[in-house]
């Protein structure tokens, strides 16, 4: 018994990260919702589309495929009239010249998952997170289903960003000091 457990923890060592099909599928369609309540973000974009980017590690390119796929789905490139795209970028794909309003980070090490966020409150990019956990890194959002939905925002992290919401925002999520 002790050797099947440990043979199955170190295949999920080998292979990655394992992810849950029903909180990917509530994310999906919620942060592309959550991202439409930044203030100003339709009048920024009235010529040009808000860009959606969910960021992966190597391994989990099959999983950012399925992510974005949900979305166009859900969304068929349009979030209440406003032209919406979504993307799919490496961790080491971002840098100077990558635009995105948005990133959905999916697991990564300490160090990519830091230097993403970094990157993203420089340039004031809303980040959502797969995992509650990885808010430590300073994202600004995470969706954990419980006993129901709940949103989890990071205050430290709004406060740093500089991102301003509408206020109906404020009123259905969870505030927690993540860092």
């Amino acid at each position: 018994m002790r050797l099947f457990a440990l043979i199955l923890i170190f295949l999920q060592t080998v292979w990655g990260y394992t992810y849950n099909d029903l909180l990917l599928d509530a994310q999906s369609r919620i942060y592309p919702k959550l991202l439409m309540l930044e203030e100003g973000i339709a009048a920024k974009h009235d010529k040009m589309p808000v860009i959606f980017t969910v960021v992966y590690a190597p391994e989990d390119e099959e999983v950012a495929a399925r992510i974005v796929e949900k979305i166009e789905n859900y969304y068929d490139h349009s979030l209440g009239g406003v032209a919406f795209e979504v993307d799919m970028a490496t961790f080491d794909e971002l840098g100077s010249s990558f635009h995105s309003d948005a990133f959905f980070l999916l697991k990564g090490d300490e160090e990519l998952m830091k230097k993403a966020v970094e990157f993203a409150q420089r340039e004031k990019i809303v980040v959502f997170v797969y995992d509650f956990s990885d808010l430590k890194y300073g994202a600004l959002f995470a969706l954990t289903i419980e006993q129901s939905t709940v949103i989890y925002l990071n205050r430290s992290a709004l406060h740093r960003t500089g991102v301003l919401f509408a206020p109906s925002l404020y009123s259905i999520v969870r505030f927690v000091d993540a860092e």
